[in-house]
């Protein structure tokens, strides 16, 4: 009897009183057995039994669990305890976990005629395996405006230790050089249209040649080149893109692995303002089922996400 089945046999008992077997789980400790038992109670509307099997998972040993287990299985533990109304993770810890999820999404023009803008396409060629972004120009998770990115030269007064003729340092009157590439895009992020900035610097100066201290003129900055330092900037929208992804997932998001499914739970959970709405089994009927099975939850048990 596999383990999931032994769970179900357990929770046949009485609703109250609780019977010998429960005794014993919950005597055990063993934190991923009482929170898929956890589960199972709930689906069978028995809070108080998940509560009580929840509350037999020890703090330190939960932590243990979550560190020795992938992103997505860490956020599911630690949405099986608060779903079962235990304190669960802590607001830190969900945020560091739903940074290292990286569910596969896909962004795309509002017109499917639209092609992508070179640099962002470099960019997704880059790094959007890292960051599992792809393009997808018929059917996005997440709309993507036009991108624009811009150069400016700043300059202010300063002043630079230099090396003159015989080795030794000086300090002069200098000009510094601001190159800032800065990169924008309009993005759906849930019910909300944001615009996303991110910028990339290089900075450098340049001064006047002083015979009194024997110090050689500089005449030009040495930064990249303007295209390389837009590039840049765009490979830091895409990151910035990421991140914001990650913090608010797109409930569109394909749910077809485990990834998927815990990010349209967290999508569910903050549309809704309640961070039990996925556990709850909010959502697309058919796709809450689907990840149910997929994610080895009993009907009705939703999706736990903190």
């Amino acid at each position: 009897m596999t383990r999931r089945l032994a769970i179900g046999a357990l929770l046949l008992g009485c609703a109250h009183a609780r019977t010998p077997e429960q005794k014993a789980m919950m005597a055990r400790g063993d934190c991923a057995e009482l929170l898929e038992a956890a589960d199972a109670a709930r689906a069978g509307e028995d809070n108080r039994l998940a509560a009580d099997l929840a509350a037999a998972c020890t703090k330190d040993k939960l932590a243990s669990l979550m560190d020795g287990s992938a992103p997505a299985q860490a956020l599911l533990w630690c949405g099986r305890a608060r779903a079962a109304r235990q304190p669960g993770c802590d607001h830190r810890q969900v945020i560091e976990l739903t940074q290292k999820l990286l569910p596969h999404v896909t962004i795309g023009p509002p017109d499917e005629t639209i092609r992508p803008d070179p640099m962002l396409a470099a960019a997704l060629q880059q790094l959007g395996k890292d960051l599992n972004i792809a393009w997808d120009g018929e059917d996005p998770d997440v709309i993507v405006g036009k991108l624009t990115v811009t150069l400016d030269h700043l300059t202010s007064a300063t002043v630079a230790s230099v090396v003159d003729a015989k080795g030794g340092k000086q300090r002069v009157p200098a000009t510094q050089h601001r190159f800032v590439a800065r990169a924008q895009a309009q993005v759906e992020l849930g019910e909300k249209t944001r615009m996303l900035h991110a910028s990339e610097e290089a900075r450098d100066s340049t001064w006047e040649a002083s015979a009194r201290l024997a110090v050689p003129a500089k005449f030009a900055p040495v930064v990249p080149a303007t295209d390389d330092l837009k590039q840049r900037a765009v490979l830091a929208w895409l990151r910035a893109l990421g991140k914001a992804l990650a913090a608010e997932p797109p409930e569109d998001i394909s749910a077809d692995d485990d990834k998927g499914c815990v990010a349209y739970g967290l999508a569910l959970n903050i549309a809704s303002g309640n961070s039990l709405a996925a556990a709850r089994g909010l959502g697309e009927p058919e796709k809450v089922a689907s990840c149910e099975k997929l994610l080895g939850e009993p009907p009705g048990a939703g999706i736990p996400v903190p």
